[in-house]
């Protein structure tokens, strides 16, 4: 006879997941920022469910993803604002 094993909330290992979010969020803000910002965001809201030295890591890790993503992403709207030609005013 098999027993089943319930899964606790405290068993789970959440800021483990939210520092793989981290890196993964640092480097998917060089190559895609949206992403980036989407990866800190969850990894984020993961480190906060437990608190450990993993997960103040995780945080950290993950508000760099995030600033990283947000950097990144307003330097792609404004060169594809200025590669368009729409700053050069028109007389």
């Amino acid at each position: 006879m098999v027993k089943k094993r319930v899964v606790k909330k405290e068993d789970l290992n959440f800021s483990l997941i939210a520092y793989i979010l981290g890196i993964v969020a640092i480097v998917e803000a060089f190559i895609s920022p949206i992403a980036g910002i989407v990866f800190a965001i969850i990894g984020i809201t993961l480190a906060k469910k437990q608190k450990n030295d993993t997960s103040k890591k995780a945080h950290k890790l993950n508000m760099i993803g995030l600033i990283l993503g947000i950097i990144f992403w307003i330097l792609v709207m404004v060169s594809s604002f200025v590669m368009n030609g729409n700053y050069l005013p028109t007389y």
